[in-house]
């Protein structure tokens, strides 16, 4: 066997393939071979047709594009590593040439993978944006905690509903005079200092007493899901059934028995401030890793063909709609809303930026002799049974099973080296300082 191989643009590459006259009828023979012990053909036994009546049979251009076939993984095999060709999708037989007693000659096209010119990855300063845990961050966690535990109780007194409280309310929405679709309710519970209701309306409630029957003017924002509320004036009705305020639990050692199982609050509180300070290293660590790898990328210099682009599009759009359907999201109505070309404008940004990751991250990897050991998967392994709360011989069962799983994993620990080499050999310092 020979192949030369000739670039093309847009990174393809052509492979003129030539295969000797001898392993070509080798191939064609072991086609009639198979192809006797699958057929019955009256008057013959089964595997026991002359090669002549299977010829006639099957057909000889059948029988020539299956020997092909047959032949073109271990040949395409060899051509690839004896040149080197990284290639992006397998390639594809664009025309042969097969007459038995001669050599046996196949067009291949393929596309390759784009030239990577990194820039420089190592030895660098990097400026990143600290995170700087604020002041009270043990208070709030604390009554972030205790609000968890807190009773809800009904106020007696004739008082104004403030923004710490949870009004109980009948309401009914119009705009124009006419009722807004879906936008009445019976005895709901509003926290009016956590609303999720459109601006204005638990502020419009504040200030009011219980048993109070009111008015309040609202505008729906301009990003509205529903398309005809946008920017709409409204009115909303509403009748204030009563007012709830939480009370919260007493901060002591029973408290903190209650909440972890701790001895004191004292406890407690050491371990929320280990909590805390370790959140704070875990985020930094993870702006450090963000702010060199951006600017690995923007330095790294990459001409993605076209072709590469829209698959990897085609994949995004694909992801996007399956995890909308999967919540119980209408595709089509989505992309009426957004705007298709909005959509896919999006898709391609994000496909160019995974390709670039792709990428930069096998050519790291390559320039620093990266391996993946059985240690790695097996770690790997382990942090997604973790995070799942799976047996990891479930997870292992999967990576064995599933081709798919098992590059996405192998892909995670390549990852992971080529972080631990950036965060290890480039030196970090804070905007602030």
């Amino acid at each position: 066997m020979s192949a030369k191989v000739e670039k093309l643009e847009n990174n393809i590459v052509k492979i003129d393939i030539t295969i000797d006259a001898k392993t070509a009828e080798k191939a064609y023979n072991q086609v009639i071979s198979d192809a006797k012990k699958q057929i019955n053909i009256s008057g013959f036994r089964k595997g026991k047709a002359p090669k002549n009546i299977v010829e006639k049979y099957v057909g000889q251009e059948r029988i020539k594009i299956q020997a092909v076939e047959n032949l073109l993984p271990r040949e395409i095999n060899a051509a690839v590593n004896e040149n080197k060709l990284d290639l992006a999708i397998q390639p594809m037989v664009e025309s042969f040439n097969f007459d038995l007693g001669k050599d046996l000659t196949i067009v291949a096209k393929a596309e390759i993978k784009p030239e990577v010119n990194l820039g420089e990855y190592k030895g660098l300063t990097i400026e990143y944006d600290e995170y700087k845990t604020p002041d009270n961050a043990l208070d709030t966690e604390l009554e972030s905690i205790r609000s968890r535990y807190a009773k809800l109780e009904t106020i007696q007194e004739d008082r104004e509903a403030t923004d710490k409280d949870i009004a109980v309310i009948d309401f009914e929405g119009f705009v124009d005079g006419k009722p807004i679709e879906r936008g009445s309710g019976k005895g709901y519970a509003l926290d009016l200092g956590n609303s999720t209701f459109i601006p204005g309306f638990a502020e419009g409630i504040l200030g009011h007493k219980k048993g109070e029957e009111f008015t309040i003017d609202v505008t729906f924002p301009e990003d509205y899901s529903e398309e005809s509320l946008k920017g709409a004036k409204a009115q909303f009705k509403i009748h204030l059934i009563k007012i709830r305020q939480r009370i919260l639990p007493e901060l002591n050692d029973e408290f903190a028995k209650k909440v972890g199982n701790f001895e004191s609050v004292q406890a407690m509180t050491d371990d929320i401030k280990k909590y805390i300070e370790e959140s704070a290293k875990t985020e930094n660590e993870k702006r450090k890793m963000e702010t060199v790898f951006n600017h690995v990328i923007e330095t790294t210099k990459i001409d993605i063909q076209e072709s590469m682009i829209q698959r990897e599009v085609e994949a995004v759009l694909n992801e996007t709609k399956q995890a909308a359907e999967q919540q119980g999201q209408d595709w089509n109505k989505i992309a009426e809303m957004q705007g298709i070309d909005s959509i896919n404008q999006q898709a391609r940004e994000e496909a160019i930026r995974r390709i670039k990751n792709s990428l930069i991250i096998e050519k790291i990897a390559k320039a620093e002799g990266i391996r993946i050991e059985q240690k790695d998967i097996a770690e790997q392994v382990s942090a997604i049974a973790g995070a799942y709360q799976t047996p990891p011989q479930d997870i292992l069962k999967e990576v064995t099973q599933n081709p798919h799983f098992f590059t996405a994993i192998t892909q995670q620990a390549a990852i992971k080296k080529v972080n631990d080499i950036l965060m290890s050999n480039n030196t970090f310092a804070s905007k602030s300082v």
